[in-house]
């Protein structure tokens, strides 16, 4: 989607599809489900219930593609790709969805669907790369993939608010600024949260939304996508 002009006015669509937003939220459920059911099979001393749904322990995660900063390291870059997709439990997984899917609800119609992935990739290893440079030892979710979303979306709020009328304006201002704010007290409040990962993905969002609408651009953010996809059937099938 080509950005508005300066002189047209600016509506944030809530009624059109949102094809690559409903597919990001599928993908997540699937790779949790499937990853789920993976450990299990690898020890069968698990309920499989308690796998999906509740906490899985550390060493679960590892074996499914988890970060782990040891790994990483070692040289298992990709995990810093397939820890974006895997979630702790279920309620870690449910936080994750609806937060991707409230911003993609507002962005894609914006910005498409091909931003969005690729977006939602860059966050998501911007996330991971910091939490590996902080010393976080092991860190999964989407979370950083959501946190770019949400920077990217108080940018363009700022970046078109000329053109916003007064409900989108305070939906794209004061409202995502709020949300912003109450999610980062909690990263910094919460001991099981990662906030280095959070605002790694925060900082990608906040620069991201600065890039123009480009032929060039649009190809590099395809190669993003085919790039963050790849690493992790990499690291799934042969790491």
């Amino acid at each position: 989607m080509s950005s508005p002009s300066r002189s047209e006015p600016l509506a944030i669509d809530l009624d059109r599809p949102i094809p690559a937003t409903n597919l990001l939220v599928i993908s997540l459920i699937v790779v949790h489900l499937v990853s789920g059911g993976g450990a299990w099979w690898g020890r069968r001393r698990l309920d499989l219930l308690d796998v999906w749904l509740f906490s899985r322990p550390p060493g679960i995660r590892i074996a499914v593609g988890g970060q782990h900063a040891r790994l990483v390291e070692d040289g298992a870059l990709w995990r810093l790709a397939t820890s974006v997709m895997l979630h702790v439990d279920a309620l870690h997984l449910l936080l994750n969805t609806v937060a991707l899917a409230s911003l993609g609800r507002l962005l894609e119609p914006w910005i498409g669907g091909v931003r969005l992935w690729a977006w939602f990739a860059l966050g998501g290893l911007g996330g991971s790369v910091l939490s590996q440079l902080a010393g976080v030892r092991q860190s999964d979710g989407a979370s950083g993939g959501a946190f770019a979303l949400l920077g990217a979306a108080i940018v363009l709020g700022w970046r078109w608010r000329e053109r916003l009328g007064p409900e989108d304006r305070r939906l794209m201002g004061p409202v995502l600024w709020a949300f912003l704010g109450l999610n980062l007290i909690a990263s910094l409040l919460v001991p099981a949260v990662d906030a280095a990962g959070h605002v790694g993905g925060l900082l990608v969002g906040l620069a991201v939304a600065w890039i123009p609408v480009h032929p060039a651009v649009r190809a590099a953010e395809i190669l993003v996508i085919g790039g963050f996809i790849g690493a992790c059937a990499y690291g799934w099938i042969l790491g």
